[in-house]
C-alpha cells in the first residue's frame, strides 16, 4: 500500500482589514462597545474579509444573497489555492484523481465540486464533499484524502474554505457575539496528497485520532439563520478542549511508541488566544511551540477549517520535518470534537 504524503500546501485570503478599523465600524451600534473591547484584547491585528462592511455592509442582506456571495468567493479562493498547490507540487490538474472539499459556510449543489472543471481536472475526477464540521473540518478531510491515496495510489487534492464576512449579523451585539464578530475571518487552503516515494519530499500522514465530548455539544454551534451566521461560542470552550486534549494526543503518539517529547512541532488550531494558551498549558508544550499558531491568528484571525492548514504550512515552510522527525496537527470544533493527526518527515 502506498504511503500518503503531503507535498504542497497553499493558503489564500481575501484582502485584509485592520481590526482597529473593523471595530470603529461597529462603534455606534447597540453593543458596539463590546466589539471595541474584545478587539483590544484579542491578539488579532488583521483578518481577511471578502465583504468589507466599510465599503459594502452585508448586515441587511437576505439569506439567499449571503449564500450566493459566500459560494462565489469560496470557489474563487479555493480555485486559486488549488492552482498554487498543484504548481508547487509540479502536478497538472489532469493528474488529480480525487478532489475532497470541506466547508461550513458555503452550501449549494453544485458547490465546490465546480472546481473540478474550473481548474481543468478530468471530468472523471472523483469528488467527495464533507461538512459542515466547523474548525476541525480540514483534518477529517485530510484523513479522507490519505485513505484514498493509500488505496488508489494516485494524487488527491483537499480544499477547505470558510467565509464569515457575508454573514455579518445586524445589531444589537452582546459579549458573545462580539467575540464571534472579532474572531472569525475568511480564507481557503489546499493540500496536495500523493503517493510517497524516494524522490518525493514532504510530510507522511501516519495516523489520526478523534475524541468527542458530547456533554458540551451545546457550547459550540454554527447555524445559518435569518440574521446571518449564528455562532454559539461559550466561554467554557477553551477549558473543555484543554481538559480533553491530552488523552487523544497521547493515544495517537503511543501507537507509534512516541511521547510528546518526540514531537518537533505542533500545528495547533488558532481558535483564539485562550484556547491556544490553555491547550499548550495542558499538554505542557515547550516555550515557542505555539508561536506559529499565534502568528496565524494575529494575521488572519480564526478562519475555521483552513486555519490549522495555514499553521501547518507555516511550520513546514520554516521548519520542515526531516525523515524520522514528527509533527502533530490538532484542531477543535463543534461536538465538542478534537481531531489529531500525526505527521512524519519524508
Amino acid at each position: 500500500m502506498a504511503t500518503a504524503r503531503i507535498t504542497r500546501i497553499a493558503f489564500t485570503s481575501p484582502p485584509l482589514i485592520r481590526m482597529k478599523e473593523f471595530a470603529e465600524f461597529f462603534a455606534a451600534d447597540a453593543g458596539g462597545h463590546h466589539v471595541m473591547n474584545f478587539v483590544r484584547n484579542a491578539a488579532i491585528e488583521t483578518k481577511g474579509m471578502a465583504v468589507n462592511p466599510r465599503t459594502e455592509d452585508p448586515r441587511g442582506w437576505g439569506t439567499a444573497r449571503r449564500m450566493d456571495v459566500s459560494l462565489a468567493v469560496a470557489r474563487a479562493l479555493g480555485r486559486e489555492a488549488v492552482r498554487q498547490a498543484l504548481a508547487g507540487a509540479g502536478l497538472r490538474p489532469g493528474d488529480v484523481g480525487l478532489l475532497v472539499t470541506a466547508t461550513t459556510t458555503a452550501h449549494s449543489t453544485p458547490g465546490l465540486d465546480a472546481l473540478i472543471t474550473q481548474v481543468g481536472m478530468r471530468p472523471d475526477t472523483e469528488f467527495q464533499s464533507l461538512g459542515p464540521m466547523g474548525c476541525y473540518a480540514a483534518l477529517p478531510a485530510l484523513s479522507t484524502a490519505r485513505n484514498w491515496v493509500e488505496t488508489h495510489g494516485r494524487p488527491a487534492v483537499l480544499v477547505c474554505t470558510d467565509l464569515f464576512s457575508p454573514y455579518l449579523p445586524p445589531p444589537p451585539y452582546d459579549k458573545e457575539q462580539a467575540v464571534v464578530l472579532t474572531l472569525f475571518g475568511d480564507g481557503a487552503a489546499a493540500v496536495v496528497v500523493r503517493p510517497g516515494g524516494d524522490h518525493v519530499r514532504g510530510l507522511d500522514i501516519l495516523d489520526t485520532e478523534t475524541f468527542y465530548v458530547p456533554e458540551f455539544a451545546d457550547d459550540l454551534q454554527i447555524h445559518v439563520g435569518d440574521r446571518g451566521m449564528r455562532v454559539r461560542l461559550a466561554p467554557t470552550m477553551p477549558d473543555v478542549t484543554a481538559a480533553a486534549v491530552a488523552g487523544p494526543t497521547d493515544r495517537l503518539l503511543g501507537r507509534r511508541g512516541l511521547s510528546r517529547a518526540d514531537v518537533r512541532w505542533w500545528a495547533l488550531h488558532p481558535g483564539g488566544r485562550r484556547i491556544i494558551d490553555r491547550v499548550a498549558e495542558e499538554l505542557a508544550l515547550p516555550a515557542g511551540s505555539v508561536d506559529a499558531s499565534r502568528a496565524v491568528m494575529r494575521e488572519y484571525g480564526n478562519t475555521a477549517g483552513p486555519a490549522v492548514i495555514c499553521v501547518l504550512k507555516r511550520l513546514q515552510d520554516s521548519r520542515p520535518l526531516a525523515p524520522g522527525e514528527h509533527g502533530v496537527a490538532l484542531a477543535f470544533g463543534p461536538g465538542a470534537t478534537i481531531w489529531a493527526v500525526l505527521l512524519g518527515g519524508a
